[in-house]
Parts: C-alpha cells; structure tokens; sequence
C-alpha cells in the first residue's frame, strides 16, 4: 500500500533533477557559459600580462631635454661622417642634452644580432661594465629618426612595438654626434653612465653658440679604423 505522498517525493525529485541533467549535457558536447567566461578572463589576463612584459623590457630608453628646434641635423665637418648635429641657439656649459635612446641589450643577445646585422653596431653604446648595449636601431640595424623598439627574445615584440606602442618611441638625434676632425676644437659634449639605471647622460662640455657641431669623445676602446669609409658616422664601439 501506497499513498500519494511517495508519487508526489519521486515527481518533485525527478523535475528538480532535470536541470543538473541539462548541464551535464551541455557540459559534455560543449562549453557551458560559466567555463566560456573563465576561459576568455583567463585568456585576457595572459595576453595583457604578455603585452605588459614586452612593453617594459623592449621599450627604447633615452629622451632629448631639448626642444627639437634648438638642434639641427646636416652634414658634418669630419670628411665622411655623413650627418652631424649642429646648435641653433647659444646654451651655456652644464646643460643636460638628454640621454642616450634604444633598446637596453644584455651583451650575449645583441652580439647575435650583430652577428646577422653588422650595421646594428654603428650606433650600439656598450657600457663600461660590458654587460649591456643601449640598441637605437630597427629589427633590420637601421637607425631611424626614432627608435621604435622591440627585440627578437619575444613572439611579436618588433610588430607590437612599432605599431601598437608607437607612444613610446623616442628621437634618435642624440646617436649621431660626431667624434671632432684632427686639428678641430675639440669636444663640446660629455658623456655620464649610470650603470644603475642604465642610462647614458649628455650634457655640454663648454659654452655653445648656433653653428657650432655637437662633438664628443667615443673613449680609449672606440675603433677608428672605419674613419672615413662610410657616408654615415661609425660610432661601433666594439
């Protein structure tokens, strides 16, 4: 003997057990909507994070303090150097020109680099400690009015940097001061590390007035061997 009560517990426990059984099934031939959400969340954060990195580590460092118009490019005094940087206003001694742009390298990588792009070494800056370079030029060892950034260390980094970071990028001007002709008047621009921050600090040596070209001293290590042969300056410091 039986009565409804036993009917009604198994009905209410069959309807209530619909549900699970719908999820179960959605669960085994596709993704449910909650799975979709935490997959894309998931997928979101790991490329925001990726895009994160690159834009930390492969970023062009260095900026010009100058106002562009207190600079000019045109051809230097030094027989084959190609382009110089020339003052178009009177600046006094002391005054910080900015810092050094490109991509901060450890020594190993940008070697292999420079091994498949020897250009890329014309304008590299290698610190007195030889652990890093500071690279201006592009994927291809080019120096551009701006160094874009991006390195070959991460997927996408070279594409990322120079179309989608283009905020970051910075003036190159800086990469092409000169070294001074024999018999000139010597430098007019010092150069300051800071291995702490792996930065290279121009600042003027003396007083400067329009017309002079911006010179410094490339160091005791620079090879001058390529003097004269290139219709760009050679500023490898290998």
């Amino acid at each position: 003997f039986s009565d409804g009560s036993s009917n009604s517990q198994n009905s209410m426990r069959s309807v209530h057990s619909r549900p699970n059984s719908i999820r179960k099934d959605v669960s085994a031939f596709g993704w449910s909507a909650d799975a979709t959400q935490i997959a894309l969340t998931q997928i979101t954060s790991a490329a925001m994070t990726y895009f994160g990195l690159v834009a930390c580590f492969d970023r062009p460092r260095g900026k010009l303090n100058l106002d562009d118009s207190f600079i000019e490019s045109k051809p230097s005094q030094v027989e084959g150097a190609g382009l110089g940087l020339y003052m178009t206003r009177s600046l006094p001694e002391g005054t910080v020109l900015g810092t050094y742009p490109g991509v901060v390298r450890p020594s190993a990588k940008f070697m292999n680099k420079y091994n498949k792009l020897s250009d890329a070494g014309v304008y590299a800056w290698r610190f007195t400690d030889n652990l890093d370079y500071i690279d201006p030029t592009d994927r291809n060892g080019i120096l551009y009015d701006v160094s874009m950034g991006g390195t070959d260390d991460y997927p996408l980094s070279y594409w990322l940097h120079e179309h989608i970071l283009k905020p970051l990028h910075t003036s190159t001007i800086l990469a092409r001061i000169n070294e001074p002709p024999i018999g000139g008047m010597g430098c007019n621009v010092r150069s300051e590390e800071n291995l702490d921050t792996r930065e290279v600090v121009f600042s003027l040596s003396r007083d400067v007035v329009p017309g002079d070209e911006l010179f410094m001293d490339y160091g005791l290590t620079y090879d001058r061997t390529s003097y004269g042969d290139k219709c760009e300056p050679s500023n490898d410091l290998f």
